[in-house]
């Protein structure tokens, strides 16, 4: 677009009125200057100067009455203003930018009191349509989905220019980098056009060989698994493997220097990647080379801190990482950077700047560092904003700040407030809070906190089988941020085809009370089934009900918690009814970064439940429960993650009261002992005990008859009064469980991932029993252990777990191993 000067208009003596062009928008003006240049020399004397030249008429000439209205409304220019070149300059530029027009210029004509002022537009042609054609190799209506021009829009080439590179880009995705995409325009007429983007596909290139030269210092096996760019493989079904990618190439070039940086390697040097490409019938591939000069290995010589000290010299030192004598690596004289930077933010000092100053011994291969600090002045917090939360609420995300507005500023407080935006899990990961400092008051920053939302809902659907209860499945559903008041709803339903006949629950969860620290939540569940401790009491029952309250006490991660629970157990034969109402004081600590998908932090808790005495009931006991759960980041991309888990708990039975063979300790099944059947593992008196130590036995029955039945063998010569003492399930239990998570593919966005874990556990009974049986009691490391595998797959349906369990301590008449499938997802 060319913008002109506006030329006044020119008034003739005779009666003859002169269109004059002032400001254009094309190449048209051109001509028009022309013209009245030789009008001009033609003798034309100028207006008088200073005359103030006023707007009568104001008009668009080559749009629709309808749009003609719309562009007027906008128009800086008004009937009765004075004729200004700014406004006209700008008028031109605002309706140029509406993308209607491919030409826009100004006239201006005398009138008798004032002037007409006429914009002149040219419209651009409308889309009939929006073809794809020779596009076979992608999902078309991805594509479709993503074009910006559609039928029925307004030509825009730059949009057009868009679209052509998202579709190209696509196609480098999938591993089609020669294919070409070009768009072709036909004209129906002066003002309709059809657009097609026109696919010349190839065959996909697979990266088949990847050599790297040069290296001495690490092994060319290690740095191959470093990089993105992979050798294609037999995953390649599955996820990307062995698929070339310009991209991937150059964030390879940035892995392995970073690599060599890290153990000190400065010079380090990559050629130009030398690329050589085959092209086959059915598809073509890439043979890559790198060839690396690694250099001397350096190592950080002197380290000072010097500048505007808050703290002495050597108290400073100590919190650095970076120590003389050490490999130099400049990630860690990045990490100490900024924990001075942050000692300094914590204190006010927001606009803090601290400078590394190196210098390179080539002689002894050192490096020489001083962080030279340059403090600044003190800032305060002026106003905090949010954006982008188009379902949280304000008063949600404000809640979770650790500073206020007009406060001191205070770097810590900040990164600790973006920590518990992060804990939320409302959001995607990677937010930040930009600072923005006033132009009118030097010291004061105003925060802006540009969020993401993310996807709040879980389902997940699990499908199983065992000998006690056939097949089995369940479905839950929670919906966190619920009506985005940062509440969570949980619906959950359970079925077997034997036992549990059905099972369902809700439960609330209000996490900030008022916006206070308090939490709340409120539970409530159902279920029947029939009654598998053979005592033969009927089909059972049950409702729980029960409600809690919590809040942070001390530290900002530990919170102290307080729960109510009432219990109803229901039998066919009322005499067996039991009414449980306790009361559980939980302390926890979590500093865990992601409730759905944590790559590092502890959670912790103790509770104690009491049972009965003084709450009522019929039921009268205690229960102690330790948990104990770590996430450690094994890699910097934060996709190797190792978790570790351990459960330990003690039933104590108080006064004359039993313990419910309900509440009695079991494991096995997919979230405990995997490779084991839910809930196998059950003491000494379990299902499956009872079922390796059956044998035949005669008996005479009421009519003198002689009969034959299965019976433990254990049992043989107990009389009636020990054989009530005899149950199933334990009085403790202890539980540990190890994960490693690790991607399956080398691309970092894959979904697919692997896992490996090691599960181990046991539960204890009362010594009697152990005595009646014959049995010796386990201690406490004489575990049922497990190991095996699996694969985690992320789809649009959900996430599949596929996991195999092998039991490594196999007995007499288990099966060995058992594999669990479940689908759980995200909305």
């Amino acid at each position: 677009m060319v913008v002109c000067n506006w030329i006044p208009v020119l008034e003739p003596l005779v009666n003859t009125h002169i269109l004059m062009p002032t400001v254009c928008a094309s190449g048209r003006f051109r001509r028009s200057l022309w013209l009245s240049l030789a009008l001009l020399l033609l003798g034309f004397p100028s207006m008088i100067l200073g005359q103030e030249a006023r707007i009568l008429e104001i008009e668009i000439q080559g749009t629709s009455e309808l749009e003609e209205a719309q562009l007027l409304f906008s128009l800086e220019s008004q009937v009765n203003f004075p004729l200004d070149r700014q406004r006209i300059r700008q008028d031109i530029r605002q309706i140029f930018e509406t993308g209607l027009f491919r030409d826009v210029h100004a006239e201006v004509e005398p009138l008798d009191d004032g002037y007409r002022l006429r914009y002149v537009v040219e419209e651009r042609p409308r889309l009939l349509s929006v073809r794809l054609e020779g596009i076979s190799l992608l999902d078309l209506d991805e594509i479709r989905e993503k074009l910006l021009l559609r039928a029925n829009d307004i030509y825009d080439p730059f949009k057009a220019g868009q679209d052509q590179t998202m579709i190209l880009d696509k196609y480098r995705e999938d591993g089609y980098i020669t294919a070409r995409v070009l768009p072709r325009l036909e004209k129906e007429s002066e003002q309709e056009y059809r657009l097609s983007y026109v696919a010349q596909e190839q065959p996909k290139v697979f990266l088949t060989d990847v050599d790297i030269s040069g290296t001495k210092v690490f092994a060319e096996v290690d740095l191959k698994r470093l990089m993105l760019s992979a050798e294609v493989d037999c995953f390649n079904w599955i996820n990307s493997s062995g698929i070339f990618q310009e991209e991937r190439v150059n964030q390879d070039l940035v892995l392995l220097t970073q690599k060599y940086l890290q153990q000190g390697y400065i010079k380090v040097f990559i050629d130009k990647p030398d690329v050589t490409l085959y092209h086959n019938p059915e598809y073509s591939r890439v043979e890559l080379s790198l060839n690396l000069t690694e250099g001397d290995q350096y190592f950080t010589g002197s380290v000072n801190v010097s500048g505007d000290l808050l703290e002495p010299e050597a108290e400073l030192l100590e919190q650095l990482e970076l120590k003389t004598g050490g490999v130099y690596n400049p990630f860690l004289q990045n990490r100490d950077r900024a924990v001075l930077d942050e000692l300094y933010q914590e204190r006010g000092y927001a606009f803090v700047r601290v400078i590394p100053q190196t210098r390179i011994n080539k002689d002894n291969k050192t490096v020489d560092v001083n962080y030279r600090i340059l403090q600044g002045e003190k800032a305060y917090i002026g106003r905090i904003s949010v954006a982008g939360n188009t379902e949280t609420r304000d008063h949600v995300i404000r809640r979770e700040f650790e500073v206020n507005e007009s406060q001191l500023f205070d770097g810590k407080r900040l990164r600790l407030s973006q920590e518990n935006l992060g804990r939320l899990g409302f959001f995607e990961p990677g937010l930040q809070l930009e600072r923005r400092r006033r132009p009118e008051e030097d010291n004061v920053l105003d925060l802006m906190a540009r969020l993401k939302e993310t996807q709040t809902g879980t389902f997940q659907a699990q499908i199983g089988y065992s000998d006690v209860t056939g097949f089995s499945g369940g479905l839950s559903l929670t919906k966190g941020n619920l009506f985005g008041n940062g509440q969570t709803l949980r619906l959950s339903a359970q079925f077997s085809e034997q036992d549990v006949t059905n099972e369902y629950s809700v439960t609330f969860i209000d996490p900030r009370i008022f916006s206070t620290r308090l939490s709340n939540s409120i539970q409530f569940s159902h279920r029947r089934l029939a009654d598998s401790t053979g005592l033969e009491r009927g089909s059972l029952r049950e409702n729980t009900y029960g409600t809690s309250v919590g809040m942070p006490v001390y530290w900002r991660d530990l919170r102290l918690s307080v729960s109510w629970n009432a219990v109803d157990r229901l039998y066919d034969n009322e005499g067996y009814n039991v009414f449980k109402r306790s009361i559980a004081p939980t302390l926890t600590y979590n500093t865990v970064n992601h409730p759905i998908f944590p790559t590092e932090g502890i959670k912790t808790s103790l509770t104690l439940v009491q049972t009965g005495t003084p709450f009522g009931g019929n039921v009268q006991l205690r229960e102690f429960i330790t948990n104990y759960q770590q996430f450690w980041a094994l890699n910097e991309a934060q996709t190797l993650i190792a978790m570790v888990k351990g459960r330990l708990g003690w039933l104590q039975q108080m006064g004359s009261s039993v313990i419910p063979p309900e509440d009695r300790y079991r494991l096995g099944g997919l979230n405990s002992v995997r490779g084991h059947n839910y809930y196998a593992i059950a003491g000494p008196y379990g299902g499956t005990e009872r079922i390796i130590n059956q044998q035949l036995t005669s008996y005479i029955d009421e009519f003198g008859l002689t009969q034959t039945r299965l019976s433990d063998k254990r049992t043989a010569g107990l009389s009636f009064d020990e054989l009530g003492k005899l149950k199933s399930g334990g009085i403790s239990e202890r539980l540990f469980n190890l994960e490693l998570l690790f991607p399956l593919s080398r691309d970092e966005r894959s979904f697919i991932r692997g896992v490996v874990f090691f599960d181990a556990g046991n539960i204890n009974a009362e010594p009697e029993q152990y005595a009646l049986l014959g049995e010796t009691e386990p201690d406490f490391f004489d575990l049922r252990r497990s190991a095996g595998g699996g694969v985690r797959l992320i789809t649009p349906l959900g996430v599949l777990r596929f996991e195999y369990g092998v039991k490594l301590d196999q007995r007499r008449g288990e099966s060995p191993d058992r594999f669990d499938f479940s689908i759980s997802g995200l909305f």
